[in-house]
């Protein structure tokens, strides 16, 4: 078991404060650049699953166009600021080390003028937008083996959220009614694997403003009645929307990206959400981090970033993770690309330590075993056990009785005088009482 020092999750500190890694982006962004006819207002959205059968990087993504496709639609900017002027495309690229994208001919689509497109996907008479795919191995059915949520507009009144399954991520069936779940563009899906789930977050607007909705599904057919999942507080500045959002699991905690616009300003930026206790039940961190922010002024990423609807791909030490850039005002049209950006595996949040400091975890149900912290610390670090509720520190476990560690280390082993383990906590709930000076702590393992 291992867990994170997730900010809004620690009972009390002294000295001590949210720590929260700002993603890194790759020297070799953007990765996937538009280079199509079909692709001529960009490409968005990035979807990337990792197949370890192949040993390939499989992404999808959306790609538009206003040149030969172009029906220069009556409806104007109607779709949240879209021109919809040409067709809109889910398309599909492949890559063996995630940086260097091939986009095979499919010929599935326009294949008399187009013989070489990589589309597999168009829109149903207007606008197609974020979509997600998941590879959901354990269905028994073959068939269903890849799952799809995705926006749709045919333009004759039906639009929403449509769902779709496939054998192999490529020729798609849609299932259920057209809308399966009502949201403006930009839904995401989530496989919530620890709770069976299958978890569907909407856009829709809550007094004029970009908000997030959500709604669950144990079969991929039957969805519960969407509920507000995020929305502008008084914290919030009048201008902000809430735009994008992806989910995953990281370390026994629920995390996720939020793509925040600025109406004043036109920028988007991401921020770091948390849903520890499921699903279906997200917040916002207290600080409300930016973890990943628009480059400089004329880069290819200078003024929008969204984040990719896809989970992180754990590559050894580091997670990867796939989005938007735009060089543009978001509503000025610009072409979209797509870039990587990497954290390292269990230090995205944490807590730090600013001169002596300590701080205390919530409760949890301990698993027993060793104990082992994630931290840099260039000073000792030690570790008391409390009890649950008011109890102090518990003897045998107090601080004074630690074995103090250092260093920077992601498996740091924690004993005391007579103790080398948590055996005698197993079943029980608990909490940890970590002090040190001037270091990181992440989160911690039971082995």
């Amino acid at each position: 078991m291992r867990m994170l020092f997730v900010p809004g999750e620690i009972m009390t500190r002294e000295h001590g404060f949210d720590r929260i890694e700002p993603l890194r982006k790759h020297p070799a962004n953007p990765v996937l650049r538009p280079d199509r006819p079909w692709e001529s207002m960009g490409v968005e959205a990035p979807c990337v699953l990792y197949d370890e059968r192949e040993q390939l990087f499989r992404m999808w993504y959306i790609a538009s166009n206003t040149g030969p496709f172009a029906r220069h639609s009556p409806w104007g900017p109607a779709l949240d600021n879209w021109e919809v002027s040409g067709q809109w495309f889910l398309c599909y690229a492949q890559s063996h080390d995630g940086l260097t994208w091939e986009k095979p001919s499919l010929g599935l689509y326009h294949s008399a003028r187009y013989p070489e497109n990589n589309i597999v996907m168009a829109d149903s008479g207007l606008f197609l937008n974020t979509t997600t795919v998941i590879q959901d191995a354990a269905d028994p059915d073959p068939a269903r083996r890849y799952k799809l949520l995705m926006y749709d507009n045919d333009g004759q009144g039906h639009d929403g959220a449509r769902t779709a399954v496939s054998a192999d991520g490529i020729h798609w069936q849609f299932v259920g009614p057209f809308p399966v779940l009502p949201s403006q563009d930009t839904p995401s899906l989530w496989h919530d694997r620890r709770n069976g789930l299958y978890v569907a977050f909407l856009k829709t607007r809550l007094d004029n403003r970009r908000a997030r909705l959500v709604a669950v599904s144990q079969d991929f057919a039957h969805w519960s009645a969407p509920t507000v999942l995020l929305a502008n507080d008084l914290g919030d500045a009048p201008t902000l929307h809430f735009y994008t959002q992806s989910a995953f699991e990281h370390c026994g905690h629920n995390l996720g990206f939020l793509g925040r616009l600025d109406q004043a300003t036109q920028k988007l930026d991401v921020e770091l959400i948390t849903g520890p206790r499921g699903g279906a039940d997200w917040r916002r961190l207290p600080t409300r981090p930016q973890v990943l922010a628009p480059g400089n002024p004329g880069e290819w990423d200078g003024y929008m970033i969204m984040p990719g609807v896809g989970e992180p791909l754990v590559r050894g030490d580091t997670c990867w993770t796939y989005y938007t850039g735009g060089c543009t005002q978001h509503d000025v049209d610009c072409p979209w690309a797509i870039g990587l950006a990497t954290f390292t595996t269990g230090r995205i949040v944490g807590q730090q330590f600013e001169g002596e400091g300590w701080f205390t975890t919530a409760p949890f149900f301990c698993p027993g075993g060793r104990l082992t912290l994630d931290a840099r610390a260039n000073e000792p670090l030690t570790v008391a056990i409390c009890g649950a509720a008011y109890g102090g520190e518990l003897a045998g476990y107090r601080r004074g009785e630690c074995q103090p560690v250092q260093g920077n280390g992601r498996d740091l082993a924690i004993r005391w005088a007579e103790h080398a383990d948590l055996e005698a906590f197993r079943g029980q709930y608990i909490t940890l009482r970590v002090s040190g000076r001037n270091a990181v702590v992440y989160g911690a393992s039971f082995d």
